[in-house]
Parts: structure tokens; C-alpha cells; sequence
């Protein structure tokens, strides 16, 4: 399979849509404590217009909305929020600076501050999440993102007599915790359109599978699994080996604009099935590293015990210093806010928008990519996709070889969807590739993996 890039440029405009969100997000950040968050979080939320939860345009058009980094790189490479988190994070995150130091505070309702280890048993974290989900809070477990789940999964269900299982192109950090600790790890191929072939991977289930790995959405591939599917697979997989655990990493679900959505969480009643969620993407707080996994009380019994952080003592006195950071757990409780989850709303429109615009475009030139329900595109490129990632490494913009995930994507990239004005810097660069000429190693001084 050949793509000729096409010769001829392109018109590109701009997502033109504003509304009450903008005199929103325009609203006064705590700049005093954050200036230089809230002049990030005013050019994030700005990059469309602004536009509100129930505006449903999709065209492009306009003047240049959305800025570059002054310095430094365009990073899509990382799957990250090009809007930052919603504004009501910012109020949470000042309160939680702004408590007293001293324990012999006057105020008899004294809450600790960041000079304090978080509460080890995440009590307001656990309720939170639990609320969101309508599940038991003893169903919970807030984590340090989804890394840290695959961490204790790979510690809690893996081992030399318990295998991994996993489709052959995906999230790959399990793998590498389960291939450290000696666990065989079996992969299976992706379907003929790319996505996660449940029938496959029930094949290769038996009893000595520990665990079944999949992300939905799929990363890098963006397919989606309905939930029909997916409580079929859970009921299969059961039947051959009761013991047999099932990881659903829903990293990418707040992008999917199905409706309902195909979340994997009623299926924690009935089957050994975890879900992960993560607050890394669309909730625009990377940085701060926080998520969660739900599952049912035994499973998540065993996985209390490989929480990160350990302070000594006695058995049921305070052993855990606490795996999720004051400040994390500030900007969760103002994520999950009525404003914040508008935010969510924007932030899901504006990525369909500008998702469905950077494919357009990347066809134009020669470069298809697969249909996805994230942040992101797996972008066809007919040629080396390492080189053309030094290509444009080279330019300061950062995207992921696809040969990175699996040798048979040698020939593609994954590229996240930003703001406008990087969407718009990534074609322009992209427009001036020429695969023939090869380009020396590059990479950023900060570079990170997948």
C-alpha cells in the first residue's frame, strides 16, 4: 500500500466557537499563587474560541486562535490536554496552599496542609470516585495515575506460573513490569482494523492466564469496544478460568462521544474485571498524576497491599504515607465539580473537532490515518516513521514513532491532537517532509516514552 503526498497545499482556518465558556474561562485565575499556570490555563482554554458545551459547531474558520510555547517543544507525542484542567482546579489547588502549617490551628474544622503526608486511606479521594461511578466506596483504590495500577497488577496477579495477556499493539507499561518480574507475556494481534480482537485473545486464555490486559479506547490504534462485547468476553473468559483477572484501562473514555459510553465498570459486580481511569488527559492534569481503579472487594483487598509509600510501624497503624499527593487530590475534587465536568464537555467537543480536521488534512497530504475515539491518530506516513519523527523532532515537535509500539508499524506515527496553532505548525512542517532524505537522531532533552 502506496500514499503519493499530494503536491499542492492546503487552506487551513480555525475552530470558531465562543459562547458564555469564554467569559468563563476568562473569569480571574488565582495568578498571585499560579502566574505562570494561569496564563497557560487562560491560552489552553482559549485555543478554539472558547467555545461552550453546547455549542456544536464543527467548521474552521476564522482568524489564528491558539499559541505555541514561546520556547521549548510542541508536544504531541504524549497523549496530553492542550487545555489544561478546568478552572475550578485552581480554587481547589489555592485552598490547599493556603492551610496553615502548624497543627495547633484555632479553627476546630483545621484541615492539614502540603507540609502534611496525605491521608493514607484516601478517604475523600475513594467517596469521590466512588460517587462518580455509583459503586461501593470499598470498590476504589485512588492511584497515582495508571501507571501506578499496572505497577500493582503486575505485582498482585503476575509471576513466573501467572502470564499476561494482551493484544500485540497497545499501552505497553504492563508488559514491562510483568516481563521484570520473569512473567511470560503472550500478545495477540490486532484485528484487520486494527483494533483489539477479543475472539483471539479468549483462544489463548486458560488457567494459567493471571491477567488480560486491554485499553478502551486503544492506544495507539484509538479503536473502541461497545460494552456489549466486552461483557461477553468477561463472561467467556470466566467459564475457562475463574481466576482469571481483567484490566480495562479506560484512560481515553472522556474523549469517546458515544453515548452511552461503553464504560467497563458494571462488569466489576459480576466478573473479576478492574477498571483504571486517570485524570493524564482530558481532565489536563499529567503533571499531577492521579487516577483510580475500581473492581470488586476481593480484588481490590489484594491490591491495597502494593500501594505505594511506606512509613513503618505496627500493622493498622499509619504504614502508607499515602500514594496520591495533597495537591492531586485538591485538583480531583475541583476536576469532578459541576464546572469542572463542563469543562470536560468542552474539551471533548473541541478534541472531536479538531481531531476530525487534523485527519482531513493529513489525508490531503498523503497521510491517512485510522479512526479514533482519543486524543489521537495513528497516521499512516508510507515510509520510515523514525525518520520522519527526527524530521520533525528536529523542528521542536515531538510525535511518536509508530515502530515504537510494534516493527509492523514502522511506517506510521502517532500524533496528538493540540491546540490549533501546534495542529496548524505540525502541517506546515509535515508539508515539507521528504521521505527520501534521511535525518540524524534527535530527541529532546526531557524525552519521555510512550
Amino acid at each position: 500500500m502506496v500514499h503519493q503526498k499530494n503536491a499542492s497545499g492546503s487552506h487551513r482556518g480555525n475552530v470558531d466557537q465562543t459562547s458564555d465558556k469564554e467569559r468563563l474561562i476568562q473569569q480571574e485565575l488565582p495568578s498571585s499563587l499560579f502566574p505562570r499556570v494561569a496564563e497557560i490555563g487562560l491560552i489552553s482554554a482559549a485555543a478554539f474560541g472558547c467555545g461552550s458545551s453546547d455549542s456544536h459547531s464543527s467548521s474552521i474558520q476564522g482568524s489564528g486562535i491558539g499559541e505555541i510555547p514561546a520556547e521549548g517543544y510542541i508536544r504531541l507525542a504524549f497523549n496530553e490536554s492542550p487545555f489544561g484542567p478546568p478552572q475550578a482546579v485552581y480554587a481547589y489547588l489555592e485552598e490547599m496552599l493556603n492551610r496553615p502549617y502548624a497543627i495547633e490551628s484555632p479553627d476546630t474544622k483545621f484541615l492539614p496542609g502540603i507540609n502534611r503526608y496525605p491521608d493514607f486511606l484516601n478517604v475523600e479521594l475513594t467517596e469521590l470516585f466512588a460517587r462518580r461511578h455509583n459503586v461501593p466506596s470499598r470498590h476504589v483504590i485512588p492511584t497515582c495515575g495508571i501507571s501506578e495500577i499496572c505497577y500493582m497488577c503486575s505485582q498482585a496477579f503476575l509471576g513466573p506460573q501467572k502470564r499476561l495477556l494482551m493484544p500485540e499493539v497497545t499501552f505497553p507499561l504492563l508488559s514491562h513490569y510483568a516481563g521484570r518480574k520473569g512473567c511470560e507475556v503472550r500478545k495477540v494481534s490486532l484485528n484487520d482494523q486494527h483494533g483489539v480482537d477479543l475472539d483471539a485473545l479468549l483462544d489463548e486464555v486458560d488457567r494459567e492466564t493471571g491477567m488480560v490486559y486491554i485499553a478502551n479506547p486503544n492506544n495507539p490504534t484509538g479503536s473502541l469496544l461497545p460494552y456489549a462485547d466486552l461483557e461477553v468476553f468477561a463472561r467467556q473468559v470466566f467459564r475457562k478460568s475463574r481466576d482469571t483477572v481483567i484490566f480495562i484501562d479506560e484512560a481515553y473514555m472522556e474523549y469517546v462521544l458515544e453515548d452511552p459510553l461503553p464504560e467497563a465498570v458494571p462488569l466489576v459486580r459480576s466478573f473479576p474485571v478492574l477498571v483504571g481511569r486517570t485524570f493524564s488527559k482530558a481532565f489536563g492534569l499529567a503533571g499531577l498524576r492521579v487516577g483510580y481503579v475500581v473492581g470488586n472487594d476481593y480484588l481490590v483487598l489484594i491490591l491495597n497491599g502494593f500501594l505505594g509509600g511506606f512509613l513503618g510501624g505496627d500493622m493498622g497503624w499509619r504504614m502508607l504515607e499515602g500514594n496520591v499527593n495533597r495537591m492531586a487530590t485538591a485538583a480531583a475534587q475541583g476536576s469532578l465539580t459541576v464546572e469542572g465536568l463542563s469543562h470536560i464537555d468542552f474539551v471533548k467537543r473541541q478534541n472531536a473537532v479538531l481531531r476530525s480536521y487534523l485527519a482531513e488534512e493529513l489525508n490531503r497530504l498523503g497521510y491517512p490515518s485510522l479512526p479514533s475515539h482519543g486524543n489521537f491518530l495513528l497516521v499512516f506516513v508510507g515510509s520510515d516513521g523514525e525518520n520522519l519523527r527526527r524530521y520533525l523532532c528536529a523542528r521542536k515537535i515531538l510525535v511518536q514513532a509508530g515502530g515504537s509500539f510494534h516493527p509492523d508499524y514502522r511506517d506510521w506515527v502517532r500524533v496528538s491532537v493540540g491546540n490549533q496553532a501546534e495542529t496548524e505548525a505540525f502541517l506546515d512542517a509535515l508539508s515539507g517532509y521528504e521521505p527520501s532524505r534521511s535525518h540524524p537522531s534527535c530527541f529532546p532533552v526531557y524525552y519521555q516514552g510512550i
